[in-house]
């Protein structure tokens, strides 16, 4: 079987992951079949698939979970192999046989081994790319859209990004702040096309495609003058460095403590909201 490209987005709820999985489709990656439809909180769309998006729901709900619990998540429940098979029909269904396809759900954070091991079992390389955004921004958003109170937002943003990060090192990725996507999206694309090995110049139709894409109304929200707790702040920093300089053994160890640091935190208060 001809290995194909996975190009997984990775990132929490409201971090900008319409925005770069939209881009990696208009530059030819192919989208899902039954793409989510755009709404009053994204107007150019999600660039995810609904099916995908369901499945996803069902594993969240089955472990005793959903998509704003920011709590530790039990996965062994995902062992059975039922699980695994369903999980290739669905990208069968989603992809068929494109050479190279975007999947993108913000759920995916949460159980990317499992859906690594499916995308490796069709036959998919998989390649992350990971857009970080101010974690202010990200519970701004979510408290506008969702009305979801802002430290809650916050736990949740710890939990996405530090299980993506880790679960996904290893595999050739590409961390980037989405202030620099949104800023420079051509230099990012060149730097993603670097770090994952894959071809990615923009013919000038698909560039012009994605500068049309890319307007200014994708943001609503913006920090603000509020500080972020300090465990949030240091995440925010170590990602940030992570994307600037690549990956490095001391700032995997870095994550990892405020990984175990969280834990730890989390487990005093199991029961908060």
């Amino acid at each position: 079987m001809t290995e194909r490209t996975a190009y997984v987005v990775l990132g929490m709820h409201r971090s900008g992951t319409s925005s770069v999985a939209g881009t990696l489709a208009l530059l030819g990656a192919a989208a899902p079949r039954t793409l989510m439809g755009p709404a009053q909180d994204n107007p150019k769309g999600f660039w995810e698939s609904q099916v995908v998006t369901a499945f996803n729901d069902r594993l969240l709900a089955t472990a005793g979970s959903a998509w704003d619990d920011w709590r530790a998540l039990d996965a062994t429940v995902l062992a059975d192999p039922a699980w695994a098979e369903e999980a290739g029909r669905v990208l069968a269904g989603e992809f068929g046989d494109a050479p190279a396809v975007v999947l993108k759900d913000p759920r995916l954070c949460r159980f990317f081994p499992f859906w690594r091991r499916a995308l490796e079992t069709a036959g998919y390389a998989p390649v992350i790319v990971m857009p970080v955004r101010d974690p202010r921004e990200v519970a701004a958003s979510l408290n506008a859209r969702n009305g979801m109170a802002p430290a809650r937002g916050l736990r949740l943003w710890l939990r996405h990004v530090l299980e993506a990060e880790r679960s996904s090192r290893g595999l050739p990725r590409h961390l980037m702040g989405w202030d620099d996507f949104m800023a420079d999206w051509r230099g990012q694309v060149a730097s993603m096309a670097q770090r994952l090995g894959r071809p990615l110049a923009p013919t000038p139709d698909q560039a012009a495609a994605v500068d049309a894409f890319l307007s200014p109304e994708l943001r609503r929200q913006d920090a603000g003058a509020a500080r972020a707790p300090d465990l949030v702040a240091r995440v925010h920093a170590v990602l940030l460095d992570l994307a600037r300089h690549g990956e490095h053994a001391d700032l995997h160890r870095l994550l990892d403590a405020l990984h175990a640091e969280f834990q730890r935190a989390g487990a005093l208060f199991p029961d908060a909201d």
